[in-house]
């Protein structure tokens, strides 16, 4: 089984391709690669007339130096087929053909005799990317009618919160950041994952918006923010429900609005009562004042944006 190569942008050696990143992270980059005798020898952002317009000319480092993972001496090149005992660590090496018909033999025969609910797939998106996470091999598996999983706990709660929510995972257009009043930063650090939100949140500063950073760690974004707060880890909780119970209090809280699109308001605001902003200062470790001044800007900033990483969940 071969798959082809894409035709090249530009003819010659080294030949020049366009493609996307394949990593996982949500800038899905255009990149321009260069491959010289069958081998990646460059990979920068692709130029403006090809590329989607986040990636503005400018790519991450982790993508920008893929080429040393590609041709690492510890790179696994060829499937492997186990011999003796579990455990044991014996392995013959066979083919790509081989591995896959074998893949196909399993199935099949899985299917025949158990169900196709017998299969299980697990997978995750450490090297898939947005382009091709959930959507070649969601399609394999949902016809063959594979069982579904939700892969590993990583991520897990905070998709539960955001399906309840939103009923899908809710997002802003990174452009549009540029016109927020406030930009909150809670559990991200765009400045190594996502860095095309940065030059963004920086040209919202520059036209008079402001940056809250929640983060325990100091990170780069932090130190360019107007505030930073830094919880103690696991702590997050207790800081948004201090900022939800004083919406309430001051009668922040638009109640018309939750009235008709919110479920869960009245048990939110009785979880939220016991948490004033000094206990939360107590058990976070951030000072009243930083509380406060975190609430000021959000309850008086119009239009207001909050960018909710996984940190907030990331913290055993």
């Amino acid at each position: 089984m071969t798959i082809a190569d894409p035709a090249p942008a530009l003819e010659g050696n080294p030949a020049v391709h366009h493609t996307a990143c394949t990593l996982d992270c949500p800038d899905s980059c255009s990149l321009e690669v260069e491959v010289e005798d069958g081998r990646v020898t460059k990979v920068r952002a692709a130029p403006p007339e090809v590329a989607h317009p986040l990636t503005a000319g400018f790519i991450c480092s982790k993508v920008g130096r893929i080429s040393r993972h590609l041709y690492g001496e510890d790179r696994l090149l060829h499937p492997a087929l186990r011999e003796g005992a579990r455990g044991d660590g014996g392995f013959r090496r066979i083919s790509w053909d081989e591995a896959l018909d074998l893949i196909v033999e399993r199935m099949v025969e899985a299917k025949r005799t158990f169900g196709a609910e017998s299969v299980l797939p697990l997978s995750y998106g450490g090297s898939n990317g947005l382009l091709t996470q959930d959507t070649a091999d969601a399609i394999l598996f949902r016809r063959f009618g594979a069982s579904q999983l939700a892969r590993t706990v990583c991520a897990a709660p905070s998709t539960a919160a955001a399906l309840g929510l939103y009923g899908k995972m809710a997002g802003v257009a990174l452009e549009d950041y540029e016109h927020a009043e406030l930009a909150i930063v809670w559990g991200a650090n765009p400045s190594s994952t996502g860095i095309h939100l940065v030059p963004i949140l920086r040209a919202a500063r520059a036209r008079g918006g402001k940056l809250v950073v929640v983060d325990p760690r100091r990170t780069p974004l932090a130190k360019q923010a107007d505030l930073h707060l830094q919880p103690r880890p696991g702590t997050d909780l207790c800081l948004a429900l201090a900022l939800h119970r004083e919406f309430f209090r001051r009668g922040d809280a638009d109640l018309e609005f939750l009235a008709e699109h919110a479920t869960g308001v009245d048990e939110l605001r009785r979880r939220a009562e016991p948490w004033t902003f000094e206990r939360a200062a107590e058990v976070t470790g951030v000072p009243v004042r930083d509380i406060t001044g975190c609430y000021e800007l959000y309850s008086t900033s119009s239009p207001a944006v909050i960018r909710c990483g996984w940190g907030v969940e990331r913290n055993r």
